[in-house]
């Protein structure tokens, strides 16, 4: 195997293109005698233009064919013939005019020789240029391309054998009897001269189109639930349990059945409230108890007994002889997040049944944050088995789809449930979690203030994309932002019922803060998690190992956790980070769509899905394909009829291939 520099496997690196993380991987296959420089950026003065910086995305090493410096070009390449310029397309269909990636090529090869020879490394240098995305075949004879040097879709297949003939192509063999110069190669190219892209605003972007497939992945999971009046679904956080309880509930609003779909957050209500619109009815389990004149939470004057005899077991059975002199009754029953219902709770909840033989009742649930809904002794794991009025088959969800692979690895390590269970998997690498430590509040709050400013000022962040956890009150008095209304310039803004109405939840010039508890069931770009070594249980409790778990699965791109110095939480954090594989690559370019393929619409029905006929060829016979109305809405595409050609990526779940980031052909030609 190669040596290549940096080594993702002990570093994190940014790929600014799919491009060149293919490259990048098919690098890794070479035989071990080669060394391959990553993203190498070389500054040198030119006699007539000064100190000039020029970039070149590799150089290939081998001790018996010398250097070969590599320029990759990615996505849809155009050449105006009359003119010789090139072009790159993106995803749109603009084009945008892009340097000559051959004259770039010799351009940084023969600076790269005047260096060398500066540095005394006498060495034969060869250059290549790379499309990865095109057929050696497509290029026109012009020129301005030499063929010699040019690798597309094809040669890609054998990197080493295109590698050796370049050289050829260049040198003479007895031009090619050198000392090997690895170590120098080593000394001039490795560490300052890599070039960081912490390009955060294109890897969010990118990153938020492939959270968003989830929707259509959970199309087809709604057709086996609907096949059972009552069930449980189960699933870690992320995995898309709201995503599926949602498109459950719509498919029977279209059904003409009457659905209450209840959750434990107030803010979670009135997000879903917002989304389903008229149809389909949501509540609070608190709110619903409230309209029948309970409180589940809070002891009446008059009730002489344990509080926990009140919630446990008063309150539910307030709430259930209400609820059966009312007339509230429904044909549908799904709760979103039921391992926060209490046990005796369900008895009153299955009373809002129209019949308690026909009628649905569907529950969400992830074992691991079954800490409120656990019953008396919250010391003991959530075991849904004895507490959930539906049968124990569960349906399992293993796929995460909101965290990055990284995030998901971190929180899980703070799973306490023994049960044997098959681990959520994210296909989605991304940056370590950040554990940032402090001293006291003050620290804190000044380190606080620095990453947001770096964030939202120097790495593109929006300030709508971050989200203040919070273990604790905020506003607390031994809390580490009591007293303070902003950071770096941002006025800390709490997030209400009536915010989560709204189309943007904060406005430009705020923070969003929310206690971690009530942020539960939702999710947000960026989470900064604080006040956990505020929050005075030990990392080992149920509730407070809950509570992490929870704060860190609700970041979907990024994560970063404060924690005091000294503190056992930050023990317990950074065995967190040893069950982390480290070294996940990042594809950020917006721009390139990897594996695109072309189809025709056969058949389509907006309210539920249609069907693609793929474009075949002689080696690949034509097939259908599914496409759901929700990815297609999401492209911004509201009509459709036969015959029409779309441009996509394809998914599979269950053995079904699904069509996904759909375009019209007519808006990239």
């Amino acid at each position: 195997m190669a040596m290549l520099y940096p080594d993702i496997t002990n570093t994190e690196v940014v790929f600014p293109s799919q491009a060149e993380e293919q490259v990048y991987r098919l690098a890794e296959g070479l035989s071990e005698s080669w060394r391959v420089y990553h993203s190498v950026t070389l500054s040198m003065k030119d006699e007539r233009e000064g100190v000039k910086d020029g970039e070149i995305d590799f150089v290939f090493y081998h001790p018996k064919h010398g250097i070969i410096v590599f320029e990759v070009k990615g996505g849809r390449i155009s050449l105006d013939g009359n003119t010789g310029k090139f072009f790159s397309i993106n995803r749109h269909g603009r084009s945008f005019a892009i340097k000559n990636p051959f004259q770039q090529a010799i351009t940084w090869r023969n600076r790269f020789v005047r260096f060398l020879r500066a540095q005394n490394v006498n060495v034969p240098v060869s250059h290549a240029v790379c499309f990865p995305g095109v057929d050696e075949s497509e290029f026109p004879v012009h020129s301005t391309i030499e063929y010699s040097v040019l690798l597309g879709r094809r040669g890609l297949e054998n990197l080493e054998d295109f590698l050796t003939k370049v050289v050829r192509s260049f040198h003479r063999e007895d031009f090619l009897r050198f000392q090997d110069v690895g170590q120098e190669l080593d000394r001039l190219l490795i560490g300052t001269t890599f070039e960081s892209k912490p390009l955060l605003r294109e890897y969010i972007d990118t990153h938020e189109a492939l959270v968003q497939e989830s929707d259509l992945m959970h199309d087809v999971l709604v057709s086996p639930v609907t096949g059972v009046n009552r069930l449980g679904v189960e699933g870690e956080a992320g995995t898309g349990k709201t995503v599926l309880a949602m498109n459950l509930a719509r498919q029977f609003c279209g059904q003409g059945e009457k659905i209450l779909y209840l959750v434990s957050s107030p803010l979670l209500a009135a997000k879903l409230s917002s989304e389903f619109g008229d149809g389909i009815e949501v509540r609070g389990v608190q709110e619903l108890a409230g309209l029948h004149g309970v409180n589940l939470l809070v002891t009446p004057n008059d009730w002489q007994k344990t509080p926990q005899d009140y919630v446990q077991i008063e309150a539910p059975e307030r709430l259930r002889k209400a609820i059966q002199n009312s007339d509230r009754r429904y044909s549908v029953l799904i709760v979103d997040e039921a391992q926060d219902i209490q046990p005796y709770w369900w008895l009153a909840l299955e009373a809002m049944l129209q019949d308690p033989e026909t009628s649905r009742l569907y529950a969400f649930f992830d074992r691991e944050q079954g800490i409120f809904g656990g019953g008396e002794d919250s010391e003991k794991a959530y075991r849904p088995e004895e507490i959930l009025p539906v049968p124990t088959n569960y349906m399992r969800l293993h796929q995460n789809y909101r965290n990055t692979r990284q995030i998901s690895e971190f929180a899980r390590s703070l799973r306490r449930s023994s049960q044997a269970h098959i681990p959520a998997s994210s296909d989605r690498n991304g940056y370590m979690p950040t554990v940032i430590r402090y001293k006291d509040a003050e620290d804190a709050r000044k380190k606080m203030a620095d990453l947001v400013r770096d964030l939202t000022d120097d790495r593109g962040v929006r300030e709508d994309e971050i989200m203040l956890l919070s273990a604790r009150a905020p506003e607390n008095k031994d809390s580490v932002l009591a007293g303070v209304e902003a950071i770096s310039g941002l006025k800390i803004t709490k997030l209400t019922t009536d915010r989560l109405r709204e189309k943007e939840i904060t406005k430009p010039g705020e923070l969003g803060i929310a206690t971690i508890a009530t942020f539960k069931g939702l999710e947000a770009k960026v989470v900064i998690a604080f006040n956990l070594s505020e929050y005075n249980l030990s990392p080992r409790h149920p509730i407070m190992a809950s509570l992490i778990y929870v704060a860190m699965t609700r970041a979907k791109h990024m994560l970063y956790v404060f924690v005091r110095e000294g503190d056992e939480k930050d023990q317990v954090l950074a065995e967190c980070f040893k069950s982390v594989s480290r070294g996940g690559s990042m594809v950020l370019s917006a721009e390139e769509r990897a594996g695109e393929r072309h189809g025709r619409v056969l058949h389509f029905n907006p309210e539920r899905a249609g069907v693609i006929e793929l474009e075949g060829n002689e080696d690949e016979p034509r097939q259908n394909i599914l496409m759901f109305g929700p990815d297609l809405r999401r492209a911004g595409i509201h009509s459709l009829k036969r015959d029409d050609v779309l441009v996509f990526r394809i998914r599979s779940e269950g053995g079904v291939s699904f069509a996904v980031d759909i375009r019209r052909l007519e808006n990239i030609a």
